[in-house]
């Protein structure tokens, strides 16, 4: 019902059907293999960036199948990123969305990160955690910022609200969010998680 009063459009070329025609899906081109502090599925342009403010600021929230599809497609294809599959064979993976500030997912309704990395977690078969980090301080929208103005704005706001046992540092942690610009937010995050005693910590976007 909601895709015959809703109709899908292709994000490119506006061809009915999908956000992502099979088209349109042939020019976006993944990032190449990465060595930095973050792993990031495609550049903040295009069509992954149109998606992402559709989403966000749009509340366009059926967009995050088809998003999740595109970082699926990579890892199957794209060696650089095959071992994504991999690794929850190998040992336990959690994926910790970027939490938001409860007045922050009033205003939006939901958590485009926790609603992302529930789809991919399921995908990949990791457990998803929404509860071990919660963002205690109400920041500026990072976006309106600079460098330093961003990290002195996100110090502190994050806090871990469950007890750590020593399997669970163990375990490795994804903390994972839509968009890495400066990388300020995960930073702060990665560094909470890190002085609770997790003793592996990577981080994942979509986008950077």
């Amino acid at each position: 019902m909601l895709n015959f009063l809703f109709p899908r459009h292709c994000l490119g070329c506006q061809k009915p059907g999908s956000y992502f025609c099979p088209q349109c899906q042939e020019e976006i081109k993944p990032l190449a293999f990465q060595i930095s502090p973050v792993i990031s599925f495609f550049p903040y342009k295009g069509l992954p960036k149109k998606a992402i403010i559709k989403l966000k600021y749009g509340f366009v929230t059926d967009l995050a199948d088809e998003l999740v599809g595109l970082m699926l497609k990579v890892i199957d294809q794209k060696k650089e990123f095959s071992w994504l599959k991999k690794i929850g064979q190998k040992r336990k993976v959690i994926l910790v969305p970027l939490p938001l500030h409860p007045r922050r997912w009033r205003w939006r309704g939901f958590n485009q990160s926790e609603l992302l990395g529930k789809k991919l977690a399921k995908a990949l078969g990791w457990k998803l955690e929404i509860k071990l980090l919660v963002r205690q301080k109400n920041t500026l929208p990072q976006v309106s910022l600079k460098s330093e103005a961003r990290r002195q704005n996100i110090k502190n706001s994050f806090v871990i609200t469950q007890k750590i046992t020593p399997f669970l540092k163990r375990t490795l942690i994804i903390l994972f969010d839509d968009v890495w610009t400066t990388g300020s937010t995960l930073k702060e995050a990665e560094e909470v998680l890190k002085k609770a005693g997790f003793q592996k910590v990577l981080r994942l976007t979509i986008c950077r």
